[in-house]
C-alpha cells in the first residue's frame, strides 16, 4: 500500500469514526447509554459493510489487505469503539466458513455479521474423567450429554460454541442455542446438557486442530497491542486527576507510577513482535512453525498484560471498582464514583476465552 493511498484510507476510517462513534468513554456513562452507543456503532458497522471486515468477501468481508486491517484494526482500537462479539466472528464464522453445511452458513453467518447474536465459549469440555462434556451420533445429528463448566461470556449470550469429546474419539467444536432443549443454565459460568442436539464445526475427532487453524489462520487478528496501548495512555493522561485516597493524586504515587512503566516497557516489546508477526504474514508465511508460535506468544502476552492492566485499573479506582455493570443501572443513574472505575475489569474479562484456546493450543504446538 503506498503513502497516499494509506493516508487516504487512515482518514476514511478517521471520518466514519467521527460520524459513528463518539469518541473514548473512559468517563462516567450509565451501563444503558454504553450499550446503546455500542448498538448504533454496530448498526453502522453493518451498513457499511465493514462489520467482519477479516471475513472472505463472499460471507460479507471487505477484501482489505492485511496492511489494511492492521489500520483498521489499530484505528478502532485507539479509539476505545466497541469490537464485534470477538468469539462470533473470531472463532464461530471462521468454523462455519471452513466446516459448515450451507445450511449452517445461513443459520449463523448473517446474524453474526449483524451483531444479532452474543456467542458465549466453553473449551473446558474435555476432562480425563467422566464429568466433562461428550459427544455422540444420534442418526444425523450429534447429541451433547455432561457439565460444561468455565464458559464465558454465557450471562447475555444467545449460544455456545463447546469443545467435546466425542465417542469415536478425538474431539469435536459444536454449537447451540443456549435455549435448546436439553440445556439447562446452572450458573453464570456452567451449562448441563441432556441429550441436547448440536451442529458440528470441525472435522469428527479433529476438534483441537480445527480450532488451532482459526486461531493461527487468515482471519485471526492482526493489531492486538492497541486496546491495550489505549487504555495505557488513557491512565497516563489521566494520572493528575486521578485521586490516591490519602489526599493526593497518583502522578505523585511512585509505586503507581513505577508499576505503568513497567507494563509500558512489556507493550513496547509486545508491539515489536507484532510488528514482525504482520509481516511474516505479509510474506505469505503459514501459520505453522515459528510464524505460529509467534503469533501465538503475541495473543497470550497482549491477554496476560490486559489482566494486569485491569487490576492496575481496580487500585485506581479503589472501593469504587466494579466487578460488573451493575444490572440496575440500565436507565438514567449512572454509577457512583470517578468515571474510570466504570469498566475497570472489563480488560481482565474480555480476553478469557482467547486466553483459554490459545494456550491449550500454544502448548500443544510447542510439545509438537
Amino acid at each position: 500500500m503506498t503513502p497516499d493511498i494509506e493516508s487516504a484510507f487512515a482518514a476514511e476510517i478517521d471520518r466514519f469514526l467521527d460520524e459513528h462513534w463518539p469518541g473514548p468513554l473512559f468517563r462516567r456513562v450509565s451501563p444503558a447509554a454504553w450499550e446503546a452507543a455500542a448498538n448504533r456503532w454496530f448498526a453502522a458497522l453493518y451498513r457499511r459493510g465493514w462489520s467482519v471486515p477479516a471475513w472472505p468477501q463472499a460471507y460479507g468481508g471487505t477484501g482489505w489487505s492485511l496492511e489494511r486491517r492492521f489500520v483498521w484494526e489499530r484505528a478502532v482500537a485507539l479509539a476505545d469503539a466497541p469490537i464485534m462479539d470477538p468469539a462470533g466472528v473470531g472463532l464461530v464464522g471462521p468454523l462455519v466458513q471452513a466446516h459448515g453445511s450451507a445450511a449452517l452458513c445461513e443459520r449463523y453467518l448473517e446474524d453474526i455479521r449483524a451483531a444479532r447474536s452474543r456467542w458465549a465459549i466453553g473449551l473446558s469440555g474435555l476432562s480425563m474423567d467422566d464429568e466433562g462434556l461428550r459427544a455422540r451420533r444420534r442418526g444425523a445429528d450429534y447429541a451433547l450429554c455432561g457439565t460444561l463448566t468455565g464458559i464465558a461470556g454465557l450471562g447475555r449470550a444467545t449460544h455456545a460454541l463447546c469443545l467435546a469429546a466425542m465417542d469415536g474419539g478425538g474431539s469435536g467444536v459444536f454449537t447451540l442455542s443456549t435455549t435448546s432443549d436439553g440445556v439447562d443454565l446452572v450458573d453464570t459460568q456452567t451449562l448441563a446438557f441432556a441429550e441436547a442436539q448440536a451442529d458440528l464445526l470441525s472435522p469428527p475427532g479433529a476438534g483441537l486442530d480445527a480450532l488451532d487453524a482459526v486461531l493461527w489462520g487468515s482471519q485471526a487478528p492482526l493489531a492486538v497491542t492497541a486496546r491495550v496501548e489505549a487504555q495505557l495512555v488513557r491512565i497516563r493522561d489521566g494520572l493528575a486527576a486521578i485521586a490516591d485516597g490519602c489526599g493526593g493524586y497518583l502522578d505523585a504515587d511512585a509505586d503507581f507510577k513505577r508499576r505503568l512503566s513497567g507494563l509500558e516497557v512489556r507493550l513496547g516489546s509486545l508491539r515489536v513482535l507484532e510488528a514482525r508477526s504482520l509481516a511474516d504474514r505479509c510474506a505469505g508465511e503459514q501459520r505453522l512453525g515459528a510464524c505460529g508460535v509467534k503469533a501465538g506468544m503475541l495473543a497470550l502476552g497482549c491477554a496476560d498484560l490486559e489482566r494486569q492492566l485491569g487490576e492496575l485499573r481496580i487500585d485506581a479506582a479503589g472501593y469504587y471498582a466494579l466487578p460488573q455493570p451493575d444490572p440496575l443501572l440500565t436507565d438514567n443513574e449512572g454509577p457512583i464514583g470517578p468515571g474510570y472505575a466504570l469498566r475497570p475489569l472489563e480488560g481482565m474479562l474480555t480476553p478469557l476465552w482467547a486466553l483459554e484456546a490459545h494456550r491449550r493450543l500454544l502448548a500443544v504446538q510447542l510439545a509438537g
